[in-house]
C-alpha cells in the first residue's frame, strides 16, 4: 500500500506540479528572498552570505533536494545593491541549476522610506537523467522519458520593494524569458510574487514580524501567513501556514533560529504537511547558516532601516 502512494504521490507531483511550479520552495525566504526578488539585494546594513539545504518530503523515493546560496551587498557610497544566487534543485530523474547575478538600484522617497528596483540575469539548466527514473509503468509523463534530456536557455528576473520604516513590501517575477516559450516538463513557467511584513516593538527586548506571502504560477495560487517572534537579536521562534489550491495542499511549518555571534545565524525549518499524505513520510527539514560582514557603508545615502 505505501509503494502504491509512493508511486502514485510521485505521477502526481511529476504531472502536475512539476510542470508549473518551478521554484524551489524555501521555508526561510524571509532571510534569503533575494533568489525570488533582485530588489532585496543591499537592504541590509551588512553583506550576506545565506546556505540554504533542504529535503523534502522525507521517506519519499524521488523526494525534492534543494541547495541554496545568496551572496548580496551595498556597494559602498553608492544607492546599488549586488547579489549572486544560485539554486540547485533535484526531483527524481530531474535535476536544475540557476544561477543568476542580481542587481538593485535604492531610491530615498523621504524620511525612512525607500524603493528598490532590482533586475536579475543568468541561465537556467534543466536536466532529465533517465537512468534515474523512478516513474516507470504509470504512463509516459514525459516525452522520450526513457532517454536523457537537457534544456537551458537565458533567465531574468525582476522586482521591486517598499520599506517605510518597520513595513516592507515587495513584488516580483522570476523565469520572465519563459512568459514567451511554450510550456514542457524541462522548462520553467513565470512565476509573481508578493510579499508584506510589519516589525512590531514588544516591550524592550521582543519584537514581533507578522507577514503575509503569495505566489503565482499562471496556474494556481500558494499563500503564506508566517510570524517570527525575536528576543533581543539574539535567537527567534516563528512559523508559517501554507496552502494551496493544488490538490487542496496545506502545511504548517515551524522555525527557530540563533544569533551565534555579530556575524553568524543559523536556523531550522520543519514542515508538517496536513494532508493524508503525511501519513507516509517524516516532513520537510531546513537547515539555514548566514554569514553576515561589514561593507562600511553606514553613512551610504540611502539609509538601510528594518533589518528584516
Amino acid at each position: 500500500m505505501k509503494k502504491i502512494l509512493i508511486v502514485c504521490f510521485s505521477y502526481l507531483m511529476f504531472t502536475g506540479l512539476v510542470s508549473a511550479q518551478h521554484d524551489v520552495q524555501i521555508s526561510q525566504h524571509l532571510l534569503s528572498r533575494t533568489h525570488y526578488n533582485p530588489a532585496a539585494a543591499g537592504a541590509s546594513l551588512y553583506g550576506n552570505i545565506t546556505g540554504i539545504a533542504r529535503q523534502q518530503y522525507t521517506g519519499f523515493t524521488g523526494a525534492p533536494q534543494t541547495g541554496l546560496l545568496n551572496f548580496d551587498m551595498l556597494l559602498r557610497n553608492s544607492s546599488s545593491g549586488i547579489g549572486l544566487s544560485v539554486v540547485y534543485d533535484k526531483f527524481g530523474p530531474l535535476m536544475s541549476y540557476n544561477p543568476m547575478i542580481n542587481y538593485a538600484y535604492h531610491i530615498k522617497l523621504g524620511e525612512n522610506q525607500h524603493l528598490s528596483l532590482g533586475v536579475a540575469g543568468g541561465v537556467f539548466l534543466r536536466q532529465y537523467d533517465a537512468s534515474n527514473n523512478i516513474y516507470e509503468n504509470i504512463g509516459d509523463p514525459i516525452e522520450n522519458y526513457d532517454s536523457d534530456q537537457q534544456y537551458m536557455a537565458p533567465d531574468a528576473n525582476v522586482g521591486a520593494e517598499y520599506q517605510l520604516e518597520n513595513w516592507v513590501l515587495g513584488a516580483s517575477a522570476t523565469h520572465i524569458p519563459q512568459f514567451f516559450e511554450d510550456e514542457t516538463v524541462l522548462n520553467p513557467t513565470t512565476q509573481y510574487y508578493a510579499y508584506s511584513r510589519y516589525r512590531f516593538e514588544v516591550g524592550r527586548y521582543w519584537d514581533v514580524t507578522p507577514g503575509l506571502a503569495s505566489q503565482f504560477d499562471g496556474y494556481s495560487v500558494h499563500n503564506e501567513i508566517n510570524a517570527v517572534l525575536h528576543y533581543l537579536k539574539m535567537f527567534w521562534v516563528g512559523g508559517s501556514y501554507r496552502f494551496s489550491d493544488v490538490f487542496d495542499s496545506e502545511s504548517i511549518v515551524p522555525m527557530a533560529g540563533l544569533q551565534l555571534t555579530d556575524f553568524v545565524r543559523i536556523g531550522y525549518a520543519y514542515d508538517h504537511n496536513l494532508s493524508k499524505l503525511n501519513n507516509y513520510n517524516s516532513g520537510s527539514h531546513e537547515i539555514m547558516l548566514q554569514l553576515r560582514f561589514k561593507t562600511r557603508h553606514h553613512t551610504s545615502r540611502t539609509p538601510r532601516f528594518a533589518e528584516w
